[in-house]
């Protein structure tokens, strides 16, 4: 088991006797907990975790920020210059730090973009650790409801492993020399990621039950030009499985499981040796809704709009 303590933030004296630390911290690893991530209206940032040594020794602080807490003393110590944020994959973590906080947190490792530089095709947090840390990731907690409080044991400490494990995978990159330097780009505060789900949860038909019959047109083709590779595996899966995942199932399957013919689709556009990291996934999927290729039922299950299966049978 990794050896390091856990402090849970629940209350404004202990959140700021903790932001009087960071003027003596140079290192802090940082990750988030979200809920309702897929929906830009009801997205709520639940957890900030901030992994870091004191005297040598592994910490994890999680700050509970849906608890009654004022964040914004957070500004200071995550945008000043003389402490490096590690972050694994860090374009997703920004984004919402950005958009619920406005904070532009700097300067940034990035332990992905770093396993990536490096020319590894396996650069999820959880590949990184089990292949240069020999730690395991277990990431059953990924499908957690992290609005429930109080948190259970499993929720706890899946969370802080992560900012951990981003604190370590950085000692051992920067080790090895490795750059991952990264900036947040000036427009993503405004983008969420590309997250605009509207409210409706509206059924609605799908070319499985109808006489629509797929065709080819110019805005089609041009869309499918558009697409990344992630974005066109995900939107197999949805088009193929329509209703079987909840879009944090989803993530976690593609990400861990990669069997059956979610794995078979993902490995075939992808290819078998590639990773498909939690995060990746997410913005994959926000990036259909923003393009109105999927949708969620009311069941809050992933499906997709005729254009988006029109699309899928053409990449086929």
């Amino acid at each position: 088991m990794p050896d390091f303590s856990i402090e849970i933030i629940k209350n404004q004296r202990d959140l700021t006797g903790f932001i009087g630390l960071f003027d003596s911290l140079s290192i802090v690893a940082l990750d988030i907990e979200t809920v309702n991530w897929w929906n830009r209206h009801q997205e709520r940032v639940a957890l900030i975790q901030i992994a870091y040594r004191h005297q040598k020794q592994p910490k994890v602080v999680i700050i509970d920020a849906l608890a009654n807490l004022d964040i914004e003393p957070l500004r200071v110590p995550l945008e000043m210059n003389t402490t490096i944020k590690v972050i694994h994959n860090a374009v997703f973590d920004t984004t919402r730090l950005a958009d619920h906080y406005k904070f532009k947190v700097a300067p940034i490792f990035d332990t992905m973009v770093a396993a990536r530089r490096s020319g590894e095709k396996r650069y999820s947090l959880k590949a990184q650790a089990e292949k240069h840390l020999a730690l395991r990731l277990d990431k059953s907690g990924q499908r957690s409801d992290w609005s429930r409080r109080p948190l259970d044991t499993g929720q706890v400490y899946y969370a802080a492993l992560d900012a951990f494990a981003a604190l370590l995978l950085y000692e051992n990159q920067t080790g090895r020399k490795l750059n991952g330097t990264f900036q947040i780009k000036e427009k993503l505060s405004s983008s969420q990621a590309g997250l605009p789900l509207t409210d409706s949860i509206e059924p609605q038909i799908s070319s499985k039950n109808s006489d629509i019959k797929p065709s080819v047109n110019e805005n089609d083709s041009h869309l499918k030009t558009k697409l990344s590779d992630i974005s066109v595996a995900l939107l197999g899966i949805i088009a193929e499985l329509p209703t079987r995942y909840h879009p944090d199932g989803l993530t976690a399957s593609v990400g861990n499981e990669r069997i059956g013919l979610t794995g078979w689709i993902v490995d075939r556009i992808l290819g078998a040796d590639m990773d498909l990291d939690e995060e990746s996934a997410k913005l994959g999927i926000a990036d259909l809704y923003k393009r109105n290729l999927v949708r969620i039922t009311a069941t809050r299950r992933l499906a997709p709009t005729v254009e988006g299966e029109l699309l899928w049978y053409q990449f086929k």
